[in-house]
């Protein structure tokens, strides 16, 4: 039986991340030929010797994901070998460094424009070189991916909230300019973190992992996705929404989703 992806060109940046780890192992476990590829060498290196050694295909680059000249150059050389299917990023931020569990009015400005910067400029730059790959082909899938931040409004997340929403607006705009082009535009929206204080409350009465986010990756990226762009796929396990933060000052944050 023929695999999901057999015969599909994958690029992951920042795949020396955890869950950019889990979603180039289980895109290779689908058939994809994947491109692995972040600021890490020695990460990406064993993240390429464990898929193939799983029986995958699979090639490490060093990359730095916010680097035009690097992005483009990888794209430009896995492209010399034949279209470039999919592109997935992964890159995210630390809570720390994005001014998780500052009061926005002690919040240093520069923490906020320079967190948006490092994540929503290095996710358009991988985006829009895919598309500079994808355009003489007239096919192709981007795939972005943040946090539950850009729609829960929770209190003290610093620019996480700021990056993921814009995240959610850069994928729709792309998918409207280039669906005609034949390249669809899609974001996860995610509720998996490494930062246990990360977890919110959800339907399921646990954190989501990121090999079931992976599956979402994969799922985006095959033709059984062909109709889907501009689209929102959160897999948070119907999260709903309370941080330590705060329960800590003893008050529930619930969303409701109203029509």
């Amino acid at each position: 039986m023929q695999m999901m992806l057999s015969g599909k060109r994958v690029l992951v940046f920042a795949a020396d991340e955890r869950l950019g780890g889990a979603a180039a192992r289980h895109l290779a476990r689908h058939g994809a030929t994947v491109w692995v590829s972040g600021r890490d060498e020695d990460a990406v290196n064993t993240l390429a010797e464990k898929i193939r050694a799983d029986g995958g295909e699979a090639t490490a680059a060093s990359v730095d994901p916010g680097d035009r000249d690097e992005v483009r150059g990888h794209l430009t050389e896995v492209a010399a070998g034949g279209p470039v299917d999919t592109v997935v990023n992964v890159l995210a931020l630390t809570g720390v460094a994005a001014g998780d569990g500052v009061p926005y009015h002690d919040l240093d400005p520069a923490a906020l424009t320079g967190a948006l910067g490092h994540v929503v400029g290095a996710q358009f730059l991988t985006g829009a070189e895919a598309a500079r790959v994808m355009l003489p082909v007239r096919r192709g899938s981007i795939i972005t991916v943040a946090s539950t931040d850009g729609r829960s409004g929770r209190p003290h997340t610093g620019a996480l909230g700021a990056i993921a929403g814009a995240l959610e607006a850069l994928t729709r705009s792309m998918a409207t300019e280039y669906g005609r082009n034949g390249i669809r535009v899609n974001h996860v929206r995610t509720g998996h973190s490494s930062a246990p204080r990360m977890f919110a409350e959800n339907a399921l009465g646990r954190p989501v992992t990121a090999d079931e986010v992976a599956a979402a990756i994969a799922w985006l990226a095959s033709d059984e996705a062909a109709g889907v762009t501009g689209q929102v796929l959160e897999v948070s396990g119907g999260e709903h929404g309370t941080t330590d933060a705060v329960a800590r000052e003893g008050e529930r944050h619930v969303e409701l989703d109203l029509p």
